[in-house]
């Protein structure tokens, strides 16, 4: 890893994703339907640089393991300080909060450990990025105040989270095996 890497285009998508949060925590704070539209507006700013930091990278030559360790952090970054903002201004509840970031905080102290041991990063997977696209329309149900679609999203979300945590238990677990196989 290079001081240099941090200039690269696609991380420094990535680390924007942490600076949008500002806008979206202010925005929701105002409790307005101006406020919440425009949150949401930034929520999905965020969710371009996530689409397109891995592409631009792949692109330009630029895949780094700084990027593919940037990348997640800075999802978990974004999506921890929203829910808890809406834990704080709507009625998300804060049991959801905690098996959200409880899963987060799994994954990325685990995957420090295997980088450590191993210098294997873990990428995310499908059922991470569907786990993602669920908990992005749980939040986005909760910032709008979609009534009929909460339960459901929240529900929903909260099964794929669990089931996203066992998965990325097992591939760490699974990687650790084989690195110490060899």
């Amino acid at each position: 890893m290079t001081l240099r890497e941090f200039g690269y285009v696609s991380n420094l998508l990535s680390l924007s994703r942490i600076l949008l949060v500002l806008p979206v925590y202010f925005l929701l704070k105002l409790q307005t339907p101006a406020g919440n539209y425009g949150s949401v507006g930034f929520m999905l700013l965020a969710a371009l640089t996530d689409a397109y930091d891995g592409r631009l990278a792949r692109r330009l030559g630029q895949r780094t393991d700084l990027g593919r360790i940037l990348d997640p952090i800075a999802d978990k970054i974004a999506m921890a300080v929203i829910t808890i903002v809406l834990v704080a201004t709507r009625d998300l509840p804060l049991w959801f909060v905690f098996i959200v970031v409880g899963r987060d905080l799994t994954i990325l102290i685990l995957g420090f450990f295997l980088v450590v041991r191993t210098r294997v990063v873990v990428e995310s997977n499908m059922l991470g990025k569907v786990t993602i696209n669920a908990l992005a329309l749980t939040v986005v149900s909760y910032t709008l105040d979609w009534s009929a679609v909460k339960p459901i999203s929240l529900g929903i979300t909260v099964v794929l989270t669990v089931a996203s945590s066992v998965s990325y238990i097992y591939k760490m677990v699974e990687m650790s095996r084989r690195v110490e196989d060899k």
